[in-house]
């Protein structure tokens, strides 16, 4: 009799905890479906639902996504603490609410059913994928724990600097890749500023571009774009002895702009480590900021106001409202290095929030 007992009380519990983790379970799946995550497994075992919590808490790699070098660090530990919590029937949503990002622009669009997001901006071609895409790079981003982050979105031609929290502490408009030579997506780190850079001018501009036009007239065109000639060894050479008619293919030299003002990077670099020649930089065009499509250049990131993000990522003030237009003459590049390291973050939501806490939908530039 008492082992008959015995075997329906451990029959009736593990009913019940069956029971109760079906349930949990099926709690966390539909917060999942609610924020864009697939449910990946039906049965709630160890190996599923730490591969679930990671993909609620950290996401993946955006598509598209191509160089990655800033080093995620997930909190594995934690993870498992969640999973072992969902199993053994304890409370694992303060856990998770804890190591969910805590940007408020996600927080805002989670708060926006998926669905609700799609009816009511669907007259902008806004797709389900599209809204779940921007909600991944938001929980993806969280991979990268940083009191400072600089984050790139490609269709808003905006640039954003984030603390630890997700709070904004700049936001600045900038003019990104057009089409035909985009700006690639990619995460990488910025070591340092250079202040009145030269601009090196990419081989693939000095060939197609510049030298058709030097061709006709060096002297002139060089001279109006304050451009230099160097050779291998960096040496300046002096265009006079030159043979222009050299194909362009096979020009041995390479073509820098002096610095200064009218230099097409402006008086601020900012280097960038990645594998492309992409950086950020300042720019002799500013009349560009004021467009609503800003998918302008070869590639590069010019920047609205590189003075304040220089500031921020040196962590004093460094430059005065009054630097970007004062030009001194024949000005030498002087690098000033990081204290740390800033990651930066190249995106691509064309759904996201803007700096009033609106959400905007943007034209889909790269397709």
């Amino acid at each position: 009799m008492v082992r008959l007992l015995s075997i329906a009380l451990f029959v009736l519990t593990t009913s019940t905890a069956t029971a109760q983790l079906t349930t949990e379970w099926g709690r966390l799946r539909q917060y999942g479906r609610e924020i864009g995550v697939d449910s990946l497994c039906a049965q709630p075992d160890s190996a599923c639902a730490s591969r679930y919590f990671t993909d609620v808490v950290y996401g993946h790699t955006p598509r598209q996504m191509h160089y990655q070098g800033v080093l995620p660090l997930v909190d594995s530990v934690r993870i498992g603490r969640l999973t072992r919590q969902l199993l053994t029937g304890a409370d694992w949503c303060p856990l998770l609410d804890s190591l969910e990002t805590h940007d408020r622009r996600y927080r805002q669009l989670i708060a926006y059913c998926l669905r609700c997001l799609v009816d009511d901006y669907i007259g902008d071609s806004l797709t389900i994928e599209q809204v779940q895409e921007t909600l991944n790079t938001y929980r993806w981003l969280n991979r990268f724990p940083a009191t400072k982050r600089v984050i790139v979105n490609i269709p808003s031609a905006t640039l954003r600097v984030t603390n630890g929290q997700g709070n904004t502490l700049l936001s600045s408009r900038v003019v990104v890749g057009k089409p035909s030579t985009p700006t690639p997506l990619f995460s990488a780190y910025i070591p340092s500023l250079v202040m009145y850079p030269y601009w090196n001018v990419p081989r693939s501009i000095t060939v197609k571009e510049l030298l058709p036009k030097i061709k006709r007239n060096p002297a002139a065109v060089l001279a109006a774009m304050k451009l230099q000639v160097v050779d291998a060894k960096g040496q300046l050479v002096d265009s006079k002895l030159i043979n222009w008619h050299t194909p362009a293919r096979a020009f041995p030299y390479r073509l820098r702009q002096s610095t200064g003002c009218d230099n097409a990077l402006g008086v601020l670099k900012f280097n960038v480590n990645s594998p492309y020649d992409i950086y950020l930089h300042d720019t002799n065009a500013r009349q560009a900021f004021v467009r609503d499509n800003r998918q302008l250049s070869h590639g590069c990131i010019r920047v609205e106001q590189p003075d304040a993000l220089a500031n921020l990522l040196l962590g004093y003030v460094r430059f005065k409202p009054n630097y970007l237009t004062v030009c001194p003459v024949n000005a030498r590049p002087q690098t000033l290095g990081l204290h740390h390291p800033v990651p930066l973050f190249i995106v691509y939501n064309v759904l996201d929030i803007d700096e009033n806490g609106s959400i905007q939908v943007y034209r889909n530039t790269y397709r």
